[in-house]
């Protein structure tokens, strides 16, 4: 009912002041490089509002270079702060509100916020108020046929106004007013700085509602064995260590205790609930473990005096992760890291939640979730980031453009050391630098990628020449009720070279390729070698020269249009350039490529287009496009398109 939108972090290690860092209702992503302040501002936000025990410490938390000027200022108690959290009510707590202490009136309006502030040695101070007329002109109006009613309210601004009046008339204890003004004094928060319509509305309805911060990194993860003896110590002296809280966990996970495991039960009552325990944990863990579904997660209770401290006295929890496939256990630490990170977040987090024995009121700050998981691992985990983020809000840290949704980059904010001015946070990706954004790029790529790719049928070529002129060849077809492109889509992918690659990628996604090449003397290796591994079949694999008549040995798509168009357009994009100099048809030698007849003639010339030699093949193919009609082209010309498309949609 609650809901976090905004929060600034001020002299917190690298942070001199973050900025007002506006924040997502579910899912906030904190992207930037290594070193950039992303944990120290997750560590200022759990220290403001921990769930557990977490406190600043002016000496390891200021800023370094400031503390000796600092330190004075601390000492006279004008403590430094250190956080604003601003938290907007939500509707139903507002209609609450509104309801039971304004009789329905609409005094708290829906989407009013208010600020909590938090300084370096802990201390925290409210940020909210509301309207005081509004708040006695509603209070006041179930009370309007009582005598002294006029005198007591006429030119209170306060309620503690008219209370004073009510108290100053000696009425009896039973009358109405006097039982009202009883009522709001026994309300009065003894804090001071809040009045009695503030301070009742914070005490019963905002305080309860505000969440917890509940921080996550890999200092929590589980171990794969665990000594229950020092276990027990420890929480007895209550100096349990991040993993051991993660430990316990485990055991509330499994629904037992460090007790019942501890004690002397027999064989066959231990071996039961260890069975039941490890059951019941491979149920929870891989409803969400989608990499491999062929582990159990097995238990084991044993002594090994042989085994280094602590482990060589008492009883030691194992646990081991059996693989189905192949027939073997090996201990959880030796598992993948990505796998140990996954379960031991899930493992700790269902305890955590349990432990706070709320659904509600937890705000998740996970520190670099998923750093060890494989790509497809880390876009199952922001799909449970998804879900979890339907009851809490979540604050992450990534680097990785896997655990970037490209669809909601509105909820990115880019983190920045910056020289002199410490951590920045902003979600002005603009204005960021190219290192920090660079997650962002990646992750956009690879969604533009996979959308290029999501018809059935694709024709794979090799450059943005051959993408506009193919078009506008199929187009004209089609509009001639001839055969097209149709519903395939054609996929540049930057050269000859690169097509194997493309072939290797695509073919593993089950769809139709059909590759489309140019030919320049003997096949392409590359290109044959797909083919005899049967990765693609030789009938999808096609060059230009096969729709040729007769077929040369060499051939690019420029070579099936008309020579005088293409020599035409040549002159046309490249005016200026050639500075009144003209390529005619007669000035070309006798190489069957257009292309490399043309880049013979320039080099013949001394005239040098691009500084590797050669033209700009795309320059050239937008110019020809107006030349390229049904009323311009010859039969034979057109003939040749129709050949390919006709080939294209047989083998697709």
């Amino acid at each position: 009912m609650l809901t976090l939108i905004k929060a600034q972090v001020w002299k917190y290690k690298s942070i001199e002041d973050s900025t007002p860092v506006a924040l997502s209702d579910d899912v906030t992503v904190l992207v930037g490089k290594n070193e950039s302040g992303k944990t120290a501002f997750l560590e200022a936000l759990h220290k403001a509002m921990p769930l557990d025990v977490a406190k600043y410490d002016c000496v390891a938390d200021y800023p370094r270079k400031d503390l000796v000027r600092y330190r004075p200022q601390h000492e006279a108690k004008n403590y430094q702060k250190t956080v604003e959290l601003t938290f907007r009510i939500e509707k139903a707590l507002a209609d609450k509100i509104n309801k039971e202490v304004f009789g329905g009136a609409e005094i708290f309006a829906v989407g009013s916020t208010f600020t909590r502030d938090t300084t370096i040695a802990n201390t925290s101070t409210i940020g909210f108020h509301i309207d005081q007329k509004a708040a006695v002109a509603a209070l006041q109006k179930p009370l309007a046929d009582l005598e002294h009613k006029d005198e007591v309210f006429n030119g209170a601004a306060r309620l503690e106004d008219a209370l004073t009046k009510v108290e100053g008339l000696s009425l009896s204890t039973d009358n109405r007013l006097a039982t009202f003004a009883a009522q709001w004094r026994s309300r009065a928060i003894k804090a001071n700085g809040w009045g009695l319509v503030d301070g009742h509305i914070w005490h019963t309805y905002l305080s309860p509602a505000l969440p917890k911060f509940l921080y996550f990194d890999d200092y929590k993860l589980l171990e794969g064995k665990i000594n229950l003896p020092a276990l027990h110590q420890r929480e007895a002296a209550k100096q349990l260590t991040d993993a051991d809280e993660t430990a316990q966990g485990l055991l509330q996970l499994a629904g037992t205790t460090l007790q019942e495991l501890m004690s002397d039960e027999g064989y066959e009552t231990a071996k039961a609930k260890l069975e039941a325990i490890g059951l019941n944990i491979t149920q929870k863990v891989f409803e969400f473990w989608k990499q491999n579904q062929d582990l159990d997660v097995e238990f084991d209770l044993k002594t090994d005096s042989k085994d280094v401290a602590p482990y060589n006295s008492g009883v030691n929890l194992y646990i081991r992760i059996k693989n189905r496939r192949h027939g073997v256990t090996v201990p959880f630490d030796q598992r993948s890291k990505g796998f140990i990170w996954f379960f031991s977040f899930l493992v700790w987090f269902d305890a955590v939640q349990s432990r706070a024995a709320t659904n509600d009121e937890l705000v998740l700050l996970l520190d670099e979730p998923g750093l060890n998981l494989h790509a497809l691992a880390q876009a199952d985990f922001l799909a449970y980031i998804r879900e979890l983020s339907e009851q809490h809000q979540i604050i992450y840290t990534t680097h990785s453009p896997f655990m970037v949704d490209s669809a909601r980059l509105d909820d990115v904010r880019v983190v920045e050391d910056r020289v002199k001015e410490g951590t920045k946070i902003t979600g002005d990706l603009a204005g960021s630098s190219d290192e920090s954004v660079f997650p962002l790029q990646a992750a956009l790529g690879y969604s533009i990628a996979q959308n290029l790719f999501i018809a059935k049928k694709n024709i794979l070529i090799e450059g943005p020449a051959d993408l506009i002129l193919l078009q506008h060849m199929g187009a004209l077809l089609e509009a001639g009720g001839k055969q097209g492109l149709g519903d395939a889509i054609l996929v540049p992918v930057g050269g000859l070279d690169k097509l194997a690659t493309f072939v290797a990628l695509l073919g593993s996604n089950k769809l139709m390729l059909v590759v489309l090449h140019d030919r320049a003397g003997s096949p392409h290796q590359k290109l044959e070698d797909l083919v005899r591994q049967k990765l693609i079949e030789r009938k999808r694999v096609l060059d230009f020269s096969m729709f040729l008549e007769p077929q040369p040995s060499e051939a690019d798509i420029e070579d099936l249009l008309p020579v005088d168009a293409y020599i035409a357009a040549f002159n046309q994009a490249y005016a200026k350039e050639l500075n009144g100099v003209t390529l005619t048809a007669t000035d070309l030698g006798a190489q069957p490529r257009i292309i490399e007849r043309i880049n013979h003639w320039l080099k013949g010339k001394g005239i040098t287009l691009l500084k590797d030699g050669g033209f700009n093949h795309y320059r050239v193919a937008q110019a020809v496009l107006p030349a390229l009609t049904a009323g311009t082209l010859q039969p034979d010309e057109l003939a040749r398109f129709e050949r390919l498309f006709a080939k294209v949609g047989e083998v697709l």
